[in-house]
């Protein structure tokens, strides 16, 4: 399959800050670097039992033969549907730390290089981050949050397309829900007309 992003562009940036892996955590990173995936149904709360849904998308650098992805057990169905990019998909884990041991014991037997490992500090949970450490006790652990940014700055002609019809849309939802309001509407009745309004309208995922 085709890799959804410029892999080329991303491999520069993660050698400028001296990264051998990427382990994107944030559900938006997760969803731009597999190309839309999302996990439908921990789209508002990520919260599972005594632990949380930890999405673990895995990039060596230079190597995306040998990226992986590793999920929840729930979003197996949506990936038979729609078959990730990655060489590597395990979708079978319940919470953080079973997602990030997956992700380990796949980069340690990969043999790809893992000195110098890039996580996403702000929204790696402590007990996932602390995981990492202990199953890579000599990989030095950076933030890569500011490469993974740089990398979603750059929008292709798809991507600026779908921002463009995202925005038309929300600004059409907005103009019907102000509409169908008036003088004794309450905070709470507009915002979920404007909810209704965007369902209706099928706005595109935010790709930003």
């Amino acid at each position: 399959m085709q890799i959804p992003f410029d892999a080329n562009r991303l491999d520069r940036l993660m050698d400028e800050a001296g990264l051998d892996v990427l382990l994107a955590t944030s559900k938006h990173n997760v969803q731009y670097l597999l190309g839309g995936h999302r996990a439908f149904f921990f789209d508002y709360m990520d919260a599972m039992g005594l632990s949380r849904y930890l999405p673990v998308m895995v990039y060596p650098k230079g190597k995306p033969d040998k990226a992986a992805y590793f999920g929840h057990r729930l979003e197996g169905f949506q990936q038979q549907v729609k078959p990730l990019w990655v060489s590597e998909v395990q979708a079978n884990s319940s919470g953080a730390l079973d997602t990030m041991k997956k992700a380990t014991d796949y980069l340690k037997k990969s043999g790809v290089p893992a000195k110098r490992i890039g996580i996403e500090t702000t929204f790696m949970p402590m007990d996932a981050g602390a995981a990492l450490k202990s199953a890579l006790p000599d990989s030095e652990i950076k933030d890569a949050l500011v490469v993974l940014e740089r990398q979603r700055l750059r929008k292709s002609p798809e991507e600026l397309a779908l921002l463009r019809a995202a925005s038309d849309k929300v600004i059409d939802s907005m103009m019907a829900a102000i509409a169908q309001s008036g003088p004794g509407s309450t905070k709470a009745e507009i915002a979920e007309a404007l909810r209704r309004e965007e369902v209706n309208r099928g706005s595109p995922s935010s790709i930003a």
